[in-house]
């Protein structure tokens, strides 16, 4: 896993990533290579492991995540976001300083568009208790701070 983050269990969310030391805000907390590729219509013959590990692509492509990124959990007040860093690599991006043994949590609609909709179980002070999976679902403020990070598609 490396010397940065740690996996660890985290009760009801399952596993979470954790920060082995301090970050600072805009620094890469790490980096994942990308998973196996799969069109939409394909996700149903697919694991149901794989299929909890799912992140949105583009409008017809999902990627089935490799750890440790497959373990980030969402949070309505992340401290961190993915950034796709080549086709192959996506970077986990502070956005604000995290200290070591915080989890690391990202807003899982930067990408989204699909509008499926789940309990959140973030317990965060700003938690909306439901998350519908589309970036337009964020308000205005929220959407113009992840812009920067979402991918083309959105």
């Amino acid at each position: 896993m490396g010397k940065d983050v740690g996996i660890k269990e985290v009760g009801k969310k399952g596993r979470g990533i954790f920060a082995l030391r301090d970050f600072h805000k805009g620094e890469t907390v790490f980096t994942n290579m990308r998973g196996k590729l799969i069109k939409e219509k394909d996700i149903e013959t697919i694991l149901k492991s794989e299929g909890d590990h799912l992140n949105e692509i583009d409008k017809e492509t999902w990627e089935i995540m490799n750890p440790p990124g497959r373990f980030v959990n969402h949070s309505c007040d992340p401290n961190a976001v993915p950034k796709e860093s080549s086709k192959r690599k996506v970077r986990y991006i502070a956005l604000r300083a995290i200290k070591k043994g915080d989890e690391i949590t990202v807003d899982y609609r930067v990408n989204a568009h699909t509008g499926n909709s789940w309990k959140c179980h973030c317990d965060s002070k700003n938690c909306s208790r439901k998350i519908m999976s589309d970036f337009f679902s964020l308000d205005k403020k929220l959407q113009k701070k992840y812009l920067p990070y979402t991918s083309a598609f959105i």
